[in-house]
């Protein structure tokens, strides 16, 4: 008969084993509640047989599975630490052994793309975050990893909305273009024209309430997040909940805002979500949302609009022929991006606009002026506006909404990066915030200067890593409805008002209390809007 020290030895082994031999290999974040289960199961079963053939206490039992994890992690941290393929590149200590360290910094604050600046100034442009992730601010490395050719694929960040798979975070390549292609008709030119008058019909309320309270103090980011919210709710389900009219939040809102929390904690532990999502009473509000989204996808349905909105190509496509589950909790995750990805960006590069022009009264004079010499404020005119464009450009660079950049998985054979081999299957990541203040890629990288896009060029060295909105087959779909509702608005606003900071309001304030929630999400920017003379 074994003695417990031996049996006790035997799982420390077991559990090296599961780690060197399964679970080091491939990818086991969705999976994580069925291996809980699995090992709870096993370690039940194994305990009682152990009590019936070898009259082993439970207690004894428990110290056997403590065993089991001990060999389990103490293999997986000294692998993590000195034998993984990303050992030989530098970065915090702690970051090498577990994603909890990353994560603890970046809910710090809610700015992991300054935690990520400050880490890169530290180790240099290839700095491990985590023990299987890699920051690269590299130059080449946004061409390499993002690029038309690239062999990257997106990383499991992609999987936390599992088992939904909106466009933006399906995984597959093929499944990817064939979506794409589906929405690509929403955004068309003929589409777009179809939502000028929902947008116009926004932006009056928008500018309806900035007459009412004008030369007082404005939080203007809470009404910009409003009006984007209506307009993309109006454009996924053909109803807002008139949060501009009303002044508050909507269940939407408050419930996406707090997803987007959720997401800036998980981010870089996607393992622990699939728990809250199926453990009872913590996946309460999760089942209530998707519930809605569900009651929101029936009732548009039954009420297709006079003029088509983005989710009626979606539909038409889903009406077509006989739909699997996956097709189901796709749709619904695609209802859910249309809303998302088109109001937190757009709300916050409209906020971080103002905030520019508001301590810049020449150049928001200069914009006014080209303004009031169009025609019209159609975005037909607004596009030939340079300037307009050159002050959009500098504050995506500047102030890009989504400032820790997107994830990527180098394919098995590794990923060239100049003389840089990435070993495969490696998480790499390239941050925004930190590659679009890089000296090497831009003049004077901190100053806010548009002119770097019209008449000083010279001050652009690296213009390939500028991508906002992303780039290849992974580029935004919505990029010309973002810049149309940016146009509009900012030149709506611009040929009525003059625009100043409120008084006592510290510049530093607004930039310290943006968070980083994947997509920015702003801190108050209290701005007085006064009427022009004529």
């Amino acid at each position: 008969m074994f003695s417990l020290n031996a049996v006790s030895f035997l799982a420390c082994l077991g559990g090296a084993s599961a780690h060197l031999l399964v679970f080091r290999i491939g990818e086991w974040d969705v999976l994580s509640p069925q291996i809980f289960v699995g090992h709870l199961m096993a370690f039940l079963m194994a305990s009682g047989v152990a009590k019936a053939r070898l009259q082993l206490p439970f207690n004894e039992a428990v110290e056997v599975a403590i065993s089991y994890l001990v060999g389990l992690y103490f293999s997986m941290l000294i692998y993590r630490a000195f034998f993984h393929r990303l050992s030989r590149y530098p970065g915090p200590f702690l970051a090498k052994l577990s994603n909890f360290y990353i994560t603890a910094r970046s809910v710090r604050n809610l700015q992991l793309f300054k935690e990520v600046e400050h880490i890169h100034h530290q180790y240099g442009d290839y700095v491990r975050l985590g023990p299987s992730e890699l920051s690269i601010t590299d130059p080449a490395a946004v061409e390499a990893i993002y690029g038309t050719h690239s062999p990257t694929v997106k990383g499991p960040w992609y999987t936390l909305l599992e088992p939904r798979y909106p466009l933006f975070m399906a995984r597959d390549k093929e499944e990817h273009a064939r979506r794409r292609k589906v929405w690509d008709q929403g955004f068309s030119t003929k589409a777009l024209l179809g939502y000028d008058s929902r947008i116009t019909k926004a932006i009056d309320e928008l500018l309806q309430v900035i007459d009412r309270d004008h030369n007082q103090p404005i939080n203007i980011t809470k009404w910009f997040d409003f009006f984007v919210f209506d307009v993309m709710e109006d454009l996924a389900f053909n109803k807002n909940s008139n949060m501009i009219r009303h002044g508050e939040d909507s269940y939407i809102f408050q419930t996406i805002r707090t997803d987007m929390f959720n997401i800036a904690f998980f981010a870089h532990l996607p393992w622990l979500l699939p728990f809250l999502k199926r453990t009872p009473l913590l996946n309460w509000n999760y089942i209530k949302f998707w519930n809605w989204i569900q009651n929101q996808i029936n009732e548009r349905r039954k009420n297709e609009p006079d003029q088509p909105d983005i989710f009626s190509w979606l539909l038409a496509n889903y009406n077509q022929g006989k739909k699997t589950q996956k097709d189901v909790w796709n749709l619904h995750g695609d209802a859910q991006l249309i809303v998302i990805a088109g109001s937190d960006s757009v709300a916050a590069t409209l906020t971080h606009i103002f905030y520019e022009l508001a301590y810049d009264a020449n150049l928001t004079k200069t914009l006014q002026d080209a303004f009031d010499a169009l025609p019209s404020l159609d975005n037909s005119n607004l596009i030939n506006v340079d300037l307009l464009d050159a002050v959009i450009n500098e504050t995506l660079r500047l102030h890009p909404p989504v400032p820790s950049g997107t994830q990527r998985v180098t394919p098995p054979g590794g990923l060239r990066i100049g003389s840089n081999q990435i070993p495969g299957n490696t998480i790499v990541q390239v941050p925004s915030y930190t590659v679009f203040r890089d000296p090497r890629n831009f003049e004077r990288p901190t100053e806010f200067l548009p002119d770097r896009w019209t008449e000083q060029k010279e001050l652009i060295k690296n213009k390939s890593v500028f991508i906002p909105f992303n780039m290849g087959p992974y580029a935004c779909v919505g990029k010309r409805l973002a810049l149309m509702e940016i146009r509009r608005v900012t030149a709506e606003i611009l040929t009525r008002y003059d625009i100043t900071v409120a008084p006592g309001y510290e510049k530093g304030s607004f930039l310290g209390k943006k968070q980083d929630t994947f997509t920015v999400v702003s801190g108050p920017l209290p701005l007085i809007f006064t009427p022009r003379t004529p």
